[in-house]
């Protein structure tokens, strides 16, 4: 400073992390100038850039403290209701079956996208300030109308808290053109709650993106834009508050700079989740919501802001909107904690050290002043131990999500296993497994709940378990074999999404039958995780059987078969009628005596997409010509039908019925049973048909909610699974049969 110049007028600033106190110099007029004004401060725009390069380093380390609450928050806001006791049930459970990388599921788009988030935000937050401080607040009117403006908050050369709230807003509104397609891509993927990534929809964010553009565009990678602009908007509370808490640290402590940052910086982030945390609920079942239409996850539920908002208070109240909030809560304070150490830290300006960066100050060139760093406060060991008291919280409080009595077990492999999970054996046809309902404070049992389904949305597909469509394993039993239930243990399709009926006969040997398969349910379901199926049903037939024996001579001789096949019909039709669900996407017919099928089998059926499928069962047994073992055909109810067996059923009465495979009723049907090649078969081959045997045998649920039942009774001179083929096929669907894929019966 030239010693003719006049001296600079000083002001008093508490933006300095290192000394509140400190007087700095402050732009006056030139050299020239002795009047005492002062030109229109201009701050400068030297380093600006370094906001943006903060927020990458800021993107990062939020990601690396906080994603794993995210994805906690982001579960327990879309969940459904009892899928979770509360936040540490949902982190064990996650654990338990996905693995500690499964708190991170979803982490990809955030790795990426929050650094450039953060990079936009801090950075125009930066700009923003800087062009509010010289257009706006550098005006005496205008800063005599700003809201709080007192004290240091009226120093012309500072940007007041009311600034830097403003600046939050526009800051929020111009990195919501990024943040929503990643945070849309990011909430489809934590909700994907299967271990192996070929059970899920998306395989990873590159698929998710290149799925939701192929089928719904650049508006559908963009869904919740508007809702994602409007809680950003509440960057007002978070941005003011921290320069109102920067201030108090810099005024009435002694915090080193990093402290600083640190708490300021963790309480503001808080004191933004506690007023924006509704709108991030709507958001979030916003951007969950099933896409519809050619993505085929199901139908859209919410096409405005306003409707999902209302069905989530019509679905709990206005407790619904803070959903979750514990681990959100939790996680804002170290993720945002850490970033704005990191983004302070690097944003420090080059030409002055000392200043913070969270504050817009003007300053000459060479102005210069010096801070004394100091050692760190008692006070922050004792807001470290209120931020360890707010973990144990957040570990051992429940959710709200919790709002059903749930007897289900603890040890349920996942979240569609509780769903589902059986209270009584028998369960209504509208909505199986229906839970009681917990006890109202007059003692009696609330009534159950009204539940709406929209079928529509339901899918059965040739990705049936990418797509998380459930399977009903349906066995009529009357003799328990340890083979069969060994085979049905080992399919490889995801047990969770498995559920399996059985009807079984009130008799002898059908009570051996129950006791026989209840020790073997006993030992999967408390077995491995893995192994465990969503549920497991146990009916007993309210009538007598045709026959006392079970012999399989007797059970195949043609005088029992009319009457046998009659009650078989009745069981089959009581026990589908009796289990399948709103949820349920396909139904598997298993014989109990099938002791052996690939362990794809669930998979390998579905993958056709036909409305009824069933593969060739056959029978291991020893050939005494060849003195090895060898197979021969088992099940010929699969036939394609002649005109001889038609002018057959012509001539027949009214109440009799057509048999295959008896030389005494020759129709000579082209059976699917004499079509395989043992030697090189090709299990992809593909055959129509027009009658089926009940074996193994693949239909899509929607065949039987369309009628397609067993007949008890002559129709069109069949009955059971060959009279289910001919009621499908008049209600217009088709059945394919697979010659040379086998299942095996067991050899008595």
């Amino acid at each position: 400073m030239s010693p003719t110049q006049p001296p600079l007028a000083t002001v008093t600033t508490s933006g300095m992390a290192g000394q509140p106190n400190s007087k700095l110099a402050a732009t006056g007029g030139d050299s020239n100038n002795n009047n005492g004004n002062t030109a229109a401060p201009k701050a400068q725009s030297k380093g600006n850039y370094k906001g943006f390069v903060a927020g990458v380093f800021s993107g990062i380390t939020k990601l690396s403290v906080g994603h794993p609450f995210d994805t906690v928050k982001v579960r327990l806001q879309t969940c459904t209701d009892g899928q979770f006791k509360g936040p540490l049930d949902c982190v064990l459970r996650t654990i338990r079956i996905e693995g500690v990388s499964g708190l991170y599921k979803g982490a990809t788009p955030p790795l990426v996208g929050w650094m450039v988030m953060d990079s936009v935000m801090l950075g125009s937050l930066t700009l923003y300030r800087r062009l509010l401080l010289e257009h706006v607040f550098s005006n005496p009117h205008t800063r005599a109308l700003t809201p709080f403006n007192r004290g240091s908050q009226s120093d012309m050369y500072t940007l007041p808290s009311f600034g830097h709230g403003i600046a939050g807003i526009m800051a929020g509104t111009s990195v919501s053109f990024i943040a929503a397609p990643v945070e849309h891509i990011k909430a489809r993927l934590q909700i994907q709650y299967a271990a192996e990534k070929s059970q899920r929809m998306y395989s990873g964010p590159v698929d998710c993106l290149r799925k939701l553009m192929r089928t719904h565009g650049i508006s559908g990678v963009y869904r919740g834009l508007c809702a994602t602009i409007f809680f950003r908007s509440f960057f007002f509370c978070w941005w003011g508050s921290y320069d109102v808490l920067t201030r108090w640290f810099n005024e009435h402590t002694k915090l080193s700079a990093p402290a600083v940052n640190f708490w300021a910086g963790g309480i503001s982030a808080q004191i933004f989740w506690m007023t924006s945390y509704p709108s991030d609920v709507v958001k979030q079942r916003l951007m969950t919501d099933p896409m519809g239409g050619a993505l085929n996850d199901g139908e859209r539920q919410f096409p405005r802001w306003k409707d999902a908002a209302r069905a989530i208070y019509q679905e709990r109240g206005w407790r619904g909107y803070w959903r979750g909030f514990v681990p959100c809560f939790l996680r804002a304070f170290p993720a945002n904690a850490m970033a704005l150490v990191a983004f302070e830290e690097k944003a420090t300006y080059k030409s002055h050290p000392n200043l913070h960066p969270s504050r817009t100050f003007i300053l000459p060139p060479d102005t210069m002043a010096v801070v004394t760093r100091r050692r760190t406060n008692p006070i922050t060991l004792v807001l470290a131990a209120l931020l360890a008291f707010g973990f144990i919280t957040f570990l051992l409080s429940p959710s709200s999500s919790t709002s059903s009595t749930s007897t289900a077990s603890d040890d349920t492999s996942s979240q569609l296993r509780k769903e589902d999970a059986a209270e009584n054996p028998l369960s209504p046809p509208t909505k199986p497994f229906l839970r009681s309902q917990p006890i109202r404070d007059d003692g009696h049992r609330a009534p159950p709940p009204v539940v709406h389904y929209n079928l529509n949305s339901l899918t059965s597909t040739s990705a049936s378990a990418k797509n998380g469509e459930r399977v009903l394993i349906l066995t009529p039993l009357s003799r328990f074999y340890q083979e069969y239930w060994d085979n049905v243990v080992r399919l490889s399709y995801p047990h969770e999404l498995v559920s399996i009926g059985f009807i079984v006969p009130s008799t002898k040997d059908g009570n051996a039958a129950v006791a026989a398969l209840e020790k073997a349910i006993s030992k999967t379901q408390s077995g491995p995780v893995d192994s465990r199926f969503a549920s497991i049903s146990i009916l007993r037939q309210d009538f007598d059987p045709p026959l006392t024996s079970q012999d399989e001579k007797e059970r195949h001789k043609m005088e029992n078969q009319k009457a046998r096949r009659e009650s078989m019909s009745r069981a089959r039709n009581s026990l589908v009628f009796t289990t399948i669900g709103p949820s349920t996407s396909w139904v598997l017919w298993l014989d109990a005596d099938i002791i052996e099928t690939p362990s794809t089998l669930i998979q390998d059926l579905t993958s056709h997409n036909q409305p009824i499928i069933v593969p060739n069962c056959y029978q291991r047994y020893y050939n005494k010509d060849k003195k090895k073992m060898d197979v021969r055909p088992y099940d010929y109810n699969s036939w394609v039908d002649s005109g001889t067996a038609q002018a057959l059923a012509a001539e027949l009465g009214p109440d009799e019925i057509i048999l295959e495979g008896y030389g005494e009723m020759a129709t000579y049907r082209t059976l699917m049973a004499h079509l395989a090649d043992v030697e090189n078969p090709d299990p992809e081959r593909v055959m129509p048909l027009d009658g089926v045997g009940g074996t193994a045998l693949m239909v899509k649920a929607d065949v039987h909610r369309d009628g397609a039942m067993f007949p008890a009774f002559p129709f069109y001179h069949l009955v059971e699974t060959e009279g289910f083929a001919k009621m499908a096929k008049r209600l217009g669907y088709s059945i394919f049969g697979l010659p040379e894929y086998f299942v095996y019966h067991y050899n008595e």
